[in-house]
């Protein structure tokens, strides 16, 4: 009888241990975890979800949980009014970062439907009006000149249709980025966004491009659209933020890169003269590829960007010899970014 009670009180206290050993591999008690940090992110802290593999991916913060609902507004049809212009200033309040293990950051925006003028002398010719967009990021709905970073210049955005013309660069609303200190970032308190126009012609939707909606309507007091600015942002809290808007969220957004070892290549990039100018064509592997373009240089050290965007292949671009060089060696290679924002470039052409 003994022998049977001390069998069953080791069989007891083995279970216990095994109990035990399975709660600390799961996780420490509740009561022991670390307050929630950008490294260490506490149990009840909301978390990016893990980057390990061929998981691996960009953590994004906005009004509208999935991006693709902000189809509204810019890729054509009713524009709402949804400019961003010199005099109109969108601001949005952000919930605080998740925690995680990032290494850049980055803010965006959907835009589309960039507005063209005549060419000077050739006003049968439509050419993107000149003009730059700024965003913000601030912890209130002030935002310093150190607070504001250059995001796109109206050429470079898809450029709005127009009924009885062709033009060259139109198409859906597409995402800009900007780089932003990761220390800028708020991880326990909301983020605030802005974009607003720098040129004075952008004044209204005729003139301005147009940013992306969607439809929150379950956000409420985090959504404003001031037209009281000019060429700024809010600098001061205190003052009227604008008007409030429920229920609708412009594409303003925060990113959040994770370390990664992802690598694109753009591959096999050739010229082929025809007549007046030149084709480039080429390649690209990589894992979701945003865009590519061009890129020029005298000495390979120092690049220039010399074509536009593009966001899908076949990726070739027709450049006439005219806005080429014609005496002087010059080097081509091509470029392309993914949504990690990781950059790859090919190899060079030498030209003369």
């Amino acid at each position: 009888m003994f022998k049977l009670l001390l069998a069953a009180a080791l069989l007891l206290c083995a279970a216990k241990a095994d109990a035990q050993d399975e709660y600390i591999g799961n996780q420490p008690p509740p009561e022991q975890s670390a307050p929630a940090t950008p490294e260490q992110p506490s149990a009840a802290a909301p978390q990016a979800a893990p980057q390990t593999g061929s998981a691996v991916s960009p953590s994004y913060v906005s009004l509208a949980p999935d991006l693709n609902a902000y189809y509204m507004y810019a890729d054509g049809g009713f524009d709402g009014n949804w400019y961003i212009g010199y005099n109109n200033c969108w601001t949005v309040k952000l919930p605080p970062a998740p925690a995680g293990k990032y290494v850049k950051a980055f803010i965006g925006a959907r835009l589309g439907r960039g507005k063209s003028m005549p060419q000077t002398g050739k006003p049968w010719v439509k050419v993107p009006m000149d003009g730059k967009i700024f965003m913000g990021l601030s912890q209130s709905q002030a935002f310093s000149t150190e607070q504001s970073y250059f995001l796109v210049e109206n050429k470079d955005i898809p450029r709005e249709g127009l009924p009885s013309e062709s033009v060259e660069g139109s198409g859906s609303a597409q995402w800009f980025w900007a780089e932003v200190p990761l220390s800028a970032v708020a991880f326990d308190k909301p983020n605030y966004l802005a974009i607003w126009a720098q040129s004075e012609l952008f004044v209204d939707n005729t003139t301005s491009p147009i940013i992306a909606g969607a439809e929150t309507k379950n956000v409420t007091d985090s959504v404003w659209a001031n037209n009281s600015v000019k060429g700024t942002p809010p600098r001061d809290a205190d003052v009227s933020s604008g008007t409030g808007i429920n229920g609708m969220a412009p594409a303003l957004v925060l990113k959040l890169i994770p370390k990664n070892d992802v690598k694109i290549a753009p591959e096999g990039l050739v010229s082929v003269q025809e007549g007046d100018n030149i084709r480039f064509s080429f390649s690209a592997t990589g894992r979701d590829i945003r865009a590519v373009w061009l890129e020029m240089s005298y000495d390979r050290f120092d690049w220039q960007r010399i074509t536009r965007y593009l966001y899908q292949p076949p990726y070739s671009f027709t450049i006439p010899k005219s806005q080429l060089p014609t005496l002087d060696l010059y080097f081509i290679r091509a470029a392309a970014v993914d949504s990690m924002e990781n950059t790859g470039y090919s190899k060079e052409l030498t030209l003369r």
